[in-house]
């Protein structure tokens, strides 16, 4: 993952919904030690819904300032990843273009 593009990660979930598994992942994806040594200053909130059958939400905020938001309850989790990381990916080919 592009950890050093993102600056804020928000998930809102209900921990004892099955659909919400992939919103699990997520978080066991991005909160790991190596996510916080590429990026130690990102933003990880989680809101826990009381509603269990509440739907899942993941807002990510980009270094440009772009926000994605979506509801992750249908997607897997490699789905997210890829929506996740198509514009960190982006902004990944511009830093390292203006590095040359």
């Amino acid at each position: 993952m592009f950890m050093r593009q993102i600056t804020e990660i928000k998930v809102a979930l209900a921990p004892f919904n099955l659909a919400s598994k992939s919103s699990r992942l997520f978080l066991n994806r991005v909160n790991t030690n190596g996510a916080r040594k590429v990026n130690p200053n990102i933003k990880i909130n989680t809101d826990i819904l009381s509603d269990p059958t509440a739907s899942s939400h993941i807002q990510v905020v980009y270094r440009d300032g772009q926000k994605l938001a979506f509801e992750a309850d249908k997607m897997k989790i490699n789905n997210i990843l890829q929506v996740v990381n198509k514009h960190a990916k982006k902004l990944e080919e511009i830093e390292q273009a203006k590095s040359w």
